[in-house]
């Protein structure tokens, strides 16, 4: 702080020959102004103390890595304004106060009598300790699709014994299958969600009707659909697994139409990937989160979880991993993805967090949601699936499909669907050659 004047000039209180009245005590750095005499960190040291030091022996060592780590973050302001006010931070008091070990089932406990709001403290919390390797990491995905069921299962116990083994031995593999891939985990979770849900609301429709799951006939399955087709659709993936299993006869629910892809002309992608290239004025994760969607048609859910260590350099020249096969990218946009890598992360639990993401988010260890990168890109007006649809289509048309499905993270059956999108179709030319007709206005 420049509290003198020396030669007409404002200097700070060593510079002019007095003690600093606004330096901390204990360390000599700047007081803050959140806390009175101490500067940030030491406060936070303080905190830890109280926090952690009724700690019992057996379970200090657990607890160790995660005290050591929050005392020498970046930025102690983040973590001491989390442990001053964060009800997930009173949480872990409470848990402190048991002393005894810590596992992800007593959080789970937690979060099931907690409401809404003490479920997202809870997870919350589970990414403070699990980024400070208090807890191992786990399945989530999993974990959470198991905790719907059982509050399912709560309300609905006459339906249990039906979505338990359809859970386990259907819904659960394709989820421990889908959470191997990169890419965020809250659109699959909400794909369980809702299966798990229209399962039970179909039991519950059948139950209400004085039937069960195997005197339901198609007649009763159309009735229900008409209610409300726009979400009841769902209902296929139980249905199907009801009648192999024997559990019903076999009824059809068909699947829900979807549009065709519907791209931009291709001017317009390649504007739009210069603008990103080149354009100073937008801000730096919007530039290179759109380059990479128009460049390569990635998911932004994808997009957002890439992690620093996707950017590597090979033989002089800079490469991006989307999935297996290291990609050469061109200068422009090698520059801008190192640019933005090289980036300090921002205040927050980013800055505190080892792990280190392109696109890190403000949340303990987590990169940043699909959905807010999505926001960010539409109001800079790009649009994100014409523009995905076009690069794929593109791509489509210069690399085979056993090429481009490790390439970007597609599935063998996808690329090859893209594959037949973006082929030319001559059928109608090959009928007019054969016929000899041509169009009414020639």
């Amino acid at each position: 702080m420049l509290i003198a004047r020396k030669d007409s000039h404002r200097v700070c209180g060593p510079c002019a020959g007095h003690g600093d009245p606004y330096a901390c005590p204990r360390c000599g750095n700047p007081r803050s102004y959140m806390v009175r005499g101490l500067c940030d960190r030491c406060t936070l040291h303080d905190h830890l103390d109280t926090v952690f030091g009724a700690l019992p022996a057996t379970a200090v060592g657990q607890y160790t890595r995660m005290r050591t780590a929050l005392a020498e973050c970046e930025q102690p302001r983040t973590a001491l304004n989390w442990i001053r006010s964060s009800h997930s931070a009173r949480l872990l008091v409470e848990l402190l106060a048991a002393g005894r070990p810590l596992a992800h089932g007593d959080l789970d406990a937690m979060a099931q009598g907690g409401g809404l709001g003490g479920a997202q403290s809870v997870d919350y919390l589970r990414g403070v300790l699990v980024t400070y390797q208090v807890l191992p990491e786990r399945d989530e995905l999993c974990a959470r699709v198991e905790r719907h069921l059982a509050r399912v299962a709560k309300r609905s116990p006459e339906h249990a014994l039906l979505l338990q083994p359809y859970v386990r031995w259907s819904l659960l593999p394709r989820a421990r299958r889908a959470a191997q891939r990169p890419a965020g985990s809250k659109h699959r979770i909400r794909w369980a969600y809702t299966r798990i849900n229209q399962a039970a609301a179909f039991l519950t429709a059948m139950k209400e009707q004085g039937l069960m799951l195997a005197d339901a006939t198609q007649h009763e399955v159309d009735t229900w659909l008409a209610g409300n087709p726009s979400t009841r659709y769902a209902v296929r993936d139980f249905v199907v697994w009801a009648a192999r299993r024997g559990h019903s006869r076999p009824l059809l629910v068909p699947h829900r139409p979807k549009a065709d892809p519907v791209g931009i002309d291709d001017d317009s992608h390649w504007e739009l990937l210069q603008q990103c290239l080149t354009d100073t004025d937008l801000p730096l994760d919007v530039r290179a989160a759109g380059a990479v969607l128009l460049l390569f048609g990635q998911h932004l859910a994808r997009i957002a979880a890439l992690p620093t260590g996707a950017l590597s350099t090979v033989d002089g020249h800079t490469v991006l991993v989307l999935d297996r096969t290291p990609i050469r990218l061109p200068a422009l946009l090698a520059h801008l993805l190192a640019e933005l890598a090289d980036r300090p992360p921002p205040s927050g639990w980013a800055a505190n967090s080892p792990r280190r993401w392109l696109f890190p988010g403000n949340r303990p260890g987590q990169h940043l949601s699909g959905t807010v990168l999505a926001r960010r890109l539409a109001a800079h007006h790009i649009p994100i699936r014409p523009a995905r649809t076009t690069a794929l289509i593109q791509l489509a048309q210069d690399l085979p499909p056993a090429v481009l499905a490790p390439m970007l993270g597609l599935h063998v059956i996808t690329a090859v669907q893209w594959r037949r999108r973006a082929a030319t179709d001559w059928s109608a030319y090959l009928e007019a050659r054969r016929t000899g007709t041509q169009p009414a206005d020639q």
